[in-house]
This record gives C-alpha cells, sequence and structure tokens, in this order.
C-alpha cells in the first residue's frame, strides 16, 4: 500500500503525541509550524515553516507536498485553515462553515437559538457603549469576551459599568475580528466534557470539572478532576445537551471539547469547540479514562479511514491536573520539580523550562500556569496525590513584594 501522508498543524508539546503517533503507525508526517524549534520537528518526515493562520500559504505546501490527511488537535488557531486545506483539496474535513461555526462564539448563540436550545442572554458589541448599554438590561453580572479568541486572554467577569470601561479595549485587542461578546454570568459547576463524532454521531469520552484558581484578572483552573462530581441526573442533562448542540450544529466527524456549567436553573453551554481539550486532555485524561486513542482517531479520520461510531470501554479510575502560577518576577530557587515528573502517577506536564534564573510573566491568560496530570484509583486517593505534589515542590520567585512560592487555589 502506498504510504499516506498527512500534515499536521503545529509543532510545540501539545502535537507531539499526535505527531509521534503518526510516525509510530507509518504515515509520512509532514509537520507545520512557524516557530522552528519546536519539539515536533524532530519527529518529522517533511517540515514546513508557516503562519498556520495563512490559509493559502499552508494549501499551497499541502499541494507541493501531496498530502493525504491535515488535522490538528489540541488547539484553537489552526483548526479553520485544516478545515479550508481540506476543503480545497477534496480531502476528509469539517468544512469551512463548520469551522467557523466551532470557533465564532457569536455564532454558537446564534445557532443554539436557531435549532431550539435555550442559551444564556447575550450581544454582540463592537463600542464600549454598547456593552454597556446591554450590561445595565440584564441586572447581574456579565462575562465579556472576544468572539473568536482561544484560552481565558481577553476574557473579563463584569461587576460594574467601570470595569467595561478599564477593559474593553484589552477584549477587542484580543478578537482577530474585533469583535466582543457580552453575556450573562451564569453561576455553577463547570464541566469539561470532551466527545467524539462519526457521520454526526456524537458520544462522551469523559466529563470533567473545574476547579478555579482565584489569581486577579484571569479565568483558569487550579485542578482539572475527572470524573466529574455530579448527580446521574446532571450527568444525563449535561450530555443530553452536548450531543444536543454537537448533532444540531452539523459536525460530521472529529473530537470536540465543551464547556458548559450546570445549576438549579438547568445545563447551560458556555462554549464548544472542534477539536480535543487541550492542556493534554485529548492525548493525556482520555486514554487514562478510556480505551480510545484521539491521535489514532483523527490520523485514520483525516484520510478517509473511520465509517463505524467507534465502540468506547470506559475506566473506572480518578485522574486529571493540579496547576499553579508562578508569581511575577526571577526565579531564584527550585526544589521538586524532578520529583514530582519522577513520580508514578504523574505524567504529562508543562514544567520542563522551569529553571532558576529565569523570568515569569504577567499573567495574561490561563496558560501561563504550569501544570501536571496525576492517574488515581478513586477521588480520595486523587486528592491526596494533589496534596503530595503540591507539598514536594519548593519554588522561590524574588518578585516587587519580596519572595513569594506558587500560586494554587488563590
Amino acid at each position: 500500500m502506498k504510504q499516506k501522508r498527512v500534515m499536521i498543524l503545529g509543532a510545540n508539546n501539545f502535537m507531539l503525541p499526535l505527531i509521534q503517533k503518526a510516525k509510530e503507525e507509518g504515515y509520512y508526517t509532514i509537520v507545520a509550524s512557524p516557530v522552528h524549534e519546536e519539539p515536533g520537528f524532530a519527529y518529522a518526515d517533511a517540515c514546513v515553516y508557516v503562519d498556520l493562520r495563512d490559509k493559502e500559504a499552508v494549501l499551497q505546501e499541502a499541494r507541493r507536498l501531496h498530502i493525504d490527511g491535515i488535522t490538528t488537535d489540541q488547539a484553537e488557531t489552526p483548526v479553520r485553515t485544516v478545515a479550508y486545506v481540506a476543503e480545497q483539496l477534496g480531502l476528509p474535513g469539517i468544512g469551512t462553515d463548520m469551522a467557523e461555526l466551532f470557533t465564532n462564539k457569536y455564532l454558537m448563540r446564534e445557532t443554539c437559538r436557531k435549532i431550539g436550545i435555550d442559551t444564556i442572554r447575550y450581544k454582540l458589541v463592537e463600542r464600549v457603549e454598547d456593552a454597556i448599554a446591554f450590561y445595565e438590561t440584564l441586572q447581574c453580572d456579565a462575562i465579556m469576551k472576544p468572539i473568536d479568541s482561544a484560552g481565558s486572554r481577553g476574557v473579563v467577569r463584569i461587576s460594574q459599568v467601570q470595569t467595561i470601561r478599564d477593559e474593553f479595549e484589552y477584549t477587542k485587542e484580543a478578537s482577530k475580528s474585533g469583535k466582543v461578546i457580552v453575556e450573562e454570568y451564569i453561576d455553577g459547576k463547570e464541566l469539561l466534557i470532551d466527545g467524539v463524532v462519526v457521520n454526526n454521531t456524537y458520544q462522551t469520552l469523559v466529563c470533567g470539572e473545574y476547579q478555579k484558581c482565584q489569581v486577579p484578572g484571569i479565568f483558569s483552573e487550579y485542578i482539572g478532576k475527572y470524573p466529574a462530581e455530579v448527580t446521574p441526573q446532571q450527568w444525563n442533562m449535561a450530555n443530553a445537551l452536548v450531543k444536543q448542540v454537537v448533532e444540531g450544529f452539523g459536525l460530521p466527524w472529529g473530537r470536540t471539547h465543551t464547556e458548559v456549567k450546570v445549576n438549579e436553573r438547568g445545563v447551560w453551554l458556555i462554549e464548544t469547540a472542534a477539536r480535543g481539550g487541550g492542556r493534554y486532555i485529548s492525548s493525556g485524561i482520555v486514554p487514562m479514562m478510556t480505551d480510545f486513542n484521539s491521535a489514532s482517531f483523527l490520523l485514520a479520520a483525516c484520510t478517509g479511514q473511520i465509517h463505524e461510531v467507534p465502540q468506547i470501554m470506559h475506566k473506572d479510575v480518578s485522574c486529571g491536573y493540579v496547576s499553579m502560577f508562578m508569581p511575577v518576577g526571577e526565579v531564584i530557587s527550585v526544589e521538586g520539580i524532578q520529583d514530582v515528573i519522577d513520580l508514578p502517577y504523574t505524567y504529562s506536564h508543562n514544567f520542563e523550562d522551569i529553571h532558576v534564573g529565569m523570568h515569569t510573566n504577567v499573567f495574561m491568560d490561563k496558560i501561563e500556569g504550569r501544570f501536571i496530570h496525576l492517574l488515581a484509583k478513586d477521588d480520595a486517593e486523587f486528592y491526596e496525590r494533589v496534596e503530595t505534589i503540591k507539598q514536594m515542590i519548593h519554588l522561590k520567585v524574588r518578585t516587587e513584594r519580596g519572595i513569594e512560592g506558587p500560586i494554587w487555589e488563590k
């Protein structure tokens, strides 16, 4: 058989599991990214240095290299380009309209209304005055965010009009289109639901929950915990909503990552994505909790080799990740990091570049957080192991306020 040629958009650590699986399964692996130093290039049969947002440039390289499929995972930025290139070359893909829908928070809300899904109150705005006018109609807190950004960059919780005046330009600048959505803030437990779709038929792979980290100015999590601690009724409601959203939107195939909130009023869509969850949820959490391999699925699907809904076996374990933020300043002491990495129950992490002398960044996004995955037999053991990890890490940062350690819960 002819060796299939797959182009993977992205070469950072999040992409390594997908790239390595492509090599393991015998694909001619083409890796594309604008950053020459990213680790995924070490495993590539062909390297393409290109801006992943430049659809025409990626298409030109895909034509030149005669690809049989194109894919990505755990990253929002390449989703539209993957869809565009596949569509132009007549390869399996979700289509550009679908990629736009799953990366545009305003279109998600509008489409929910069209297909009969109850949604929170929202408004698309381009001026600060419009944002204020809508906020004043809500009579509750609001969230202001870019309609088309990834992570938590530009996302602001609004409790007073002055916050809109202070933060509107920050949110707008984080939007690729310059458009902003203001929506009702929903209290409740936030669930992280990853799923898989074949022939527009959805099924849930894993359902976890956020436990928030109260770092000023950003939305991020202290713990991502799987499975979520919810009642059977809440689980059924959340699963039904995600299935209704994904199938109602018309996604033909792929991986999904959806965030919802559950409270006494019901279950509410926060947003959904046509990719696996980041922070190694797709490549780490999913295989910890199931026998499903996202990388193998995506590689087979993008080359036209998936035709039936997969049968998923779920494992009775507890797993997830614990995150820390480092104060802004200079790292002057690092102890325990390698010991934590070497624990028999820890796995994927982004601790690798923490070192004495590094200068930490101002918190702008949840991606600034450092996290490590862990596995346990049950919830009690999971939380015990989280505490063990926290006690083992001794990190000191010289800040303007003096010597400080890592920020965990708050």
